[in-house]
């Protein structure tokens, strides 16, 4: 298939997550072959930048596929959200629930052992339409990511 038809093809799959009315919330998408788990800090009152695991488990929920975040019912929205958050910022990690199952919080916790760290700005979420993908697209480039060796990746 040619690279010129191959662009648009991947460009609507990924713009569908932007027709939802995600202003209410955001999903989460798995394009990997493996379930993955997920866990935001910020659900427990820990907020960006403060990026170090709790020390207690916070037991990272499963996934196949796809799950969608509801910021829940009345007028709370995206910016009621943010407003929250000491910075503009947000962060979602990733874990491989092989990880989870084979080893302690304590050493996942010291070892940081994760998938993968998003750093996500509010422009950036507005950007993904509201939808969080792993592995990370072409789309997230220049997005924040740190992998399991804290490297900075730029896609």
């Amino acid at each position: 298939m040619n690279k010129m038809f191959l662009i648009p093809i991947v460009s609507l799959l990924f713009s569908q997550c932007g027709k939802e009315d995600l202003s209410r919330g955001f999903s989460l998408y798995n394009n990997s072959d493996n379930p993955i788990s997920y866990y935001m800090p910020w659900k427990h009152g820990i907020f960006y930048p403060d990026t170090i695991l709790p020390e207690m488990n916070p037991y990272p929920y499963k996934f196949d596929k796809e799950y969608h975040f509801s910021f829940g019912e009345g007028n709370f929205d995206e910016n009621a959200l943010f407003e929250l958050f000491p910075t503009d910022t947000m962060s979602i990690f990733f874990f491989d629930p092989d990880t989870l199952a084979k080893y302690n919080w304590e050493t996942i916790r010291e070892d940081y052992k994760i998938l993968v760290r998003y750093d996500l700005s509010h422009n950036d979420l507005k950007k993904l339409g509201w939808c969080i993908y792993y592995p990370p697209t072409e789309v997230m480039k220049g997005m924040k990511m740190y992998f399991r060796s804290s490297d900075v990746i730029n896609l």
